[in-house]
């Protein structure tokens, strides 16, 4: 009788870590809603990033049972086709604009070197900026996919840059005025051609009025 009661807690015993087991192994296995990193790396620009800020506002969300995506409420007015995404640098525009004109809200990531933004929920997140760098245009627009494919995987850290073009530097050289010496007059442009000129009329009215002396004598 002993015999059977221990076996039969012991039979209860293995049922429960068996269990018990089950349910820690569901729990480690199920899936965990993953986010991303987006990573500004100016650190190597010249002239350098000292500061800044740069707008980030999600577009477009990522489905990943089916590895696609689909506007974002905000955008959905434009009615444009999801595969113009695929057109970033042409898309960003528009959607840049449409974004200011309806005053859409977006996080501000500060920059200085290296800016990053942690915890993005999946999806394709756009670059712009009303304030620029000093010495530098505003970043263009720019699309970033949240997460982007790599090596036959899909990568949920992206480091992007966004085009800076730098403010061209005015190197033309003033001219600066000479210093005209003491006692010496500075050049006024006059020409010499009417010296021989006159020269010659003073010589015709000399001979013309010894000829007209001479005829009167001869009268």
């Amino acid at each position: 009788m002993l015999k059977k009661t221990l076996c039969c807690l012991l039979c209860c015993i293995a049922i429960l870590c068996l269990t018990a087991t089950s349910v820690l192994a569901s729990e480690t296995e199920a899936p965990q809603e993953q986010t991303g990193v987006l990573i500004l790396d100016y650190s190597k620009q010249e002239p350098p990033v000292t500061g800044g800020f740069v707008e980030l506002r999600q577009v477009a969300v990522w489905d990943p049972e089916t590895e696609t995506m689909s506007w974002c409420e905000a955008y959905r007015g434009l009615e444009l086709p999801i595969e113009t995404l695929e057109q970033r640098a042409k898309t960003a525009q528009v959607l840049a604009a449409y974004a200011r004109s309806k005053e859409i809200p977006a996080q501000r990531i500060p920059i200085d070197g290296e800016g990053k933004a942690e915890g993005l929920e999946p999806g394709v997140w756009m670059v712009t900026q009303t304030e620029p760098f000093a010495g530098y245009y505003c970043v263009s627009p720019t699309l970033v996919p949240i997460p982007m494919e790599l090596n036959g995987g899909w990568t949920y850290k992206v480091t992007a840059l966004p085009k800076l073009e730098p403010v061209p530097v005015d190197t033309t050289e003033q001219t600066v005025p000479t210093t005209v010496p003491e006692n010496e007059l500075p050049p006024t442009g006059q020409v010499n051609w009417p010296v021989p000129v006159l020269a010659v009329v003073g010589c015709f009215l000399i001979l013309l009025g010894l000829c007209l002396r001479k005829s009167r004598r001869e009268g």
